[in-house]
């Protein structure tokens, strides 16, 4: 709540105009939402300019705070039509921008230096290393991943502030780790374009077969932390935030107004835990059943749901099918308007008409009653009915109440002196003068008079929680200049109440740099030592995340970094390949930044490179050659490195989606994912190679310095194969 020092403020994400007026009617201190350009949700209904500009006034009148989402990767041709964009939402007011882009954090903080800037989760922000790196380049709040856990979360430095997911989708990925869409439709989830592939069914495979039957072991079941507030806001955690995108307006109104309730109760010493009906009434609006998610530090197997990637709504009762109509045995009650759907069947239907036990038409049934319905869908099967909406709660919701902002008043009318009154609100003063009184030939005007008249606030958004001043005795006030008078100090308060601070701007900087030719060098990333003995005659720069390896060949074989901690434990001043933030600030020289950190752009690649100890940038496999050549001259070339050749990571997950049975999944083409399990992680592997060695002519032309070969599986006949033609093509060119 505006001007309230509490430690848990409530967001809701990504949202239209109607979702944006029921997240703030109903309680939200801030709302994320995006434009039509450079959004994490391309094919949401985003807000054109001048909608922004609307709904920022919208929600500063009512002292709700605007976050826009600008947490897409950016291309190097798209860098300044970026920053334009940058700069029209500082003078619009924004209050902050959301951001994945690590070039991009670090341009914005050069143009536009007094812009608040949150680090978006697609930034991957695991570990306090990373958070902290992300604190000294200026970010205001980081928000975290959702696989963190509250302990973890409470070992993080306070010099950022930390937002956490409370309640909506679960991505099975760490949030900005995740190729699969790009890499298979060519739809970048990076970009906002994510395609879903991790709420389609798959097969699992074992060592032995694969399975005929298809489940969705990608798909989670959806956050809901509700239940455990308490310990959310012990953690010293600054923000929660509800995941709206491309939900209902019910549903953003109606979740937002739960935390609401839940944190105002616990601050105002009076705390009412989550109730029965709340519960139900969430998972009403949305839900793939509820987990409490990793804050809590649930176990893997209560976090997936393999049976539905959709709304599945509450138990409603069972059904059977009775020739034209459907028998439903209640075990809730169900009204007209209700939509439910048969599970066995998976079919759905709005409820039109209800019938009771005599085929007279009913408007609702209690539990425990049996109801008919037409059976129009041709329904055959018998077996549970769910209710997944419910046309009484959504009118209840869509029964706003009224939001008033409070505010105070004081009159000052004095014998030929201009009236005066002052209205506050907690932050703003206004002060407005009137006509001058004058004294009473009849009736003069009484305080009463004067209190009842200013007070009628109307069709605003105030109301008046006090009101005293000074009368002159037996004066005459025109009640018209009365109403003029608070009309006029409104109307100002209004204004004052969306007025926006102006940014500073400054000068696009230029860079104009100079590719130092060099002997281009092989990167390789293998898995066993049976490669590695084939990559050896190849390259001296040889990476592994398999630790035995590391071991039986000390500095000949170097780590793969997936957080600063394993760093910290396995370092030994050699080479390496990180893959977080928080390794930047790391000692050691020789560090390879991997394409999972998401270098799109010249910016990113120089802010890397501005590091001491990262001596190569890999580019994200998401930029192809034209790209490249955009960035010519703005970045030295001999110190990027390119993936030539690999099946790459398309997810890295703290979810085992096999749980350990299988090893692999596939999909409806037969296509086979690999999992590979490495500590606490879980890797996705691509069922097809990355290969661009026929274009590394093009490379080596533009100067790249570095090419990388990522092995998974491959034999020791093949790497021979790869490795000896992407050496002669270097052999060729030097």
């Amino acid at each position: 709540i505006p001007d309230c020092d509490w430690s848990s403020d409530v967001c809701s994400s990504d949202l239209n105009m109607d979702m944006l007026k029921y997240a703030v009617i109903y309680g939200a201190d801030a709302v994320y939402l995006a434009g039509v350009r450079f959004g994490a949700r391309k094919y949401a209904k985003n807000f054109s300019d001048d909608e922004l500009v609307e709904a920022i006034n919208f929600a500063h009148l009512y002292g709700v705070k605007v976050y826009v989402t600008i947490n897409t990767l950016i291309y190097e041709n798209e860098v300044e039509t970026f920053i334009e964009y940058v700069k029209f939402l500082a003078k619009s007011g924004v209050d902050a921008v959301l951001i994945q882009d690590f070039g991009m954090l670090n341009l914005i903080r050069k143009v536009v230096s007094d812009l608040e800037i949150h680090a978006s989760t697609q930034m991957h922000n695991s570990g306090k290393d990373g958070i902290e790196v992300l604190g000294k380049l200026g970010v205001k709040r980081v928000v975290v991943d959702r696989e963190m856990s509250l302990d973890e979360i409470k070992d993080i430095s306070r010099s950022t502030e930390i937002e956490v997911f409370c309640h909506g989708a679960l991505c099975v990925s760490y949030s900005g780790q995740c190729l699969f869409s790009s890499k298979t439709l060519f739809r970048s989830g990076n970009r906002g374009e994510c395609a879903g592939l991790c709420r389609l069914p798959y097969r699992l495979k074992t060592k032995e077969s694969i399975d005929k039957k298809s489940s969705y072991y990608l798909s989670l079941k959806d956050l809901c932390t509700a239940s455990y507030i308490k310990d959310i806001i012990n953690a010293n955690i600054d923000c929660i935030k509800i995941e709206g995108r491309m939900k209902s307006k019910e549903y953003v109104g109606y979740i937002t107004s739960v935390y609401r309730r839940l944190i105002d109760s616990y601050y105002e010493g009076r705390f009412e835990p989550l109730g029965d009906e709340e519960i139900k009434n969430m998972a009403l609006l949305f839900n793939r059943e509820f987990t409490k998610g990793y804050l809590n530090g649930e176990r893997n197997d209560s976090i997936g749901n393999e049976l539905s990637p959709n709304h599945i709504g509450i138990h409603l009762g069972t059904y059977k099918v009775l020739n034209d109509k459907v028998e439903i045995t209640l075990d809730e009650s169900l009204s007209q308007g209700d939509t439910i759907r048969f599970r066995e069947d998976d079919k759905g239907m709005l409820v039109n008409f209800l019938y009771d036990s005599r085929n007279k038409l009913i408007r609702e049934s209690l539990s425990l009653n049996k109801v008919y319905v037409d059976n129009f869908l041709g329904l055959v099967s018998s077996g549970e009915v769910r209710k997944v909406a419910s046309k009484k709660l959504l009118d209840k919701i869509n029964d706003l109440p009224k939001k008033e902002i409070p505010i105070t008043m004081k009159y000052d009318i004095r014998l030929g002196k201009p009236m005066e009154l002052i209205v506050e609100d907690g932050k703003n003063r206004i002060l407005v003068r009137g006509d001058e009184s004058i004294s009473a030939f009849n009736r003069p005007i009484s305080k009463e008079d004067v209190v009842k008249q200013l007070s009628k606030t109307g069709n605003t958004i105030y109301k008046v929680d006090s009101i005293n001043g000074e009368l002159d005795k037996d004066l005459f006030v025109n009640l018209k200049s009365l109403n003029e008078l608070r009309r006029r100090a409104l109307e100002e308060l209004n204004r004052k109440r969306i007025e926006c601070v102006p940014c500073e701007f400054f000068d696009y900087p230029e860079i104009f740099l100079k590719t130092c030719h060099i002997a281009p060098s092989i990167s390789v990333v293998l898995e066993n030592e049976e490669q590695y003995m084939i990559s050896k005659k190849y390259t001296r720069r040889i990476f592994t995340r398999n630790k035995e390896l590391i071991c039986k060949y000390k500095n000949e074989i170097y780590p793969i970094f997936d957080n600063s901690k394993e760093f910290e434990s396995s370092y030994s001043n050699g080479p390496y390949m990180m893959c977080d933030y928080g390794l930047l600030n790391k000692n050691g020289k020789g560090g390879v930044t991997h394409y999972i950190m998401n270098a799109l752009n010249s910016h990113t690649i120089n802010s890397f490179l501005n590091y001491d100890n990262v001596s190569l940038v890999t580019a994200s496999i998401e930029i192809d050659l034209n790209n490249f050549k955009d960035m010519k001259g703005k970045v030295d070339f001999s110190k990027v490195s390119v993936l030539l050749y690999g099946k790459i990571e398309l997810m890295k997950m703290k979810y085992d989606p096999c749980s350990g049975k299988g090893s692999a999944l596939v999909n409806e083409r037969s296509n086979i994912y690999n999992i590979k399990r490495c500590g606490k992680y879980n890797f996705l592997i691509d069922s097809e190679a990355i290969n661009k060695i026929d274009a590394i002519e093009e490379y080596l032309k533009l100067g790249v310095g570095d090419y990388q070969i990522h092995f998974y599986d491959e034999s020791p006949s093949s790497c021979e194969k790869i490795l000896k033609k992407v050496r002669l093509s270097i052999d060729d060119m030097i």
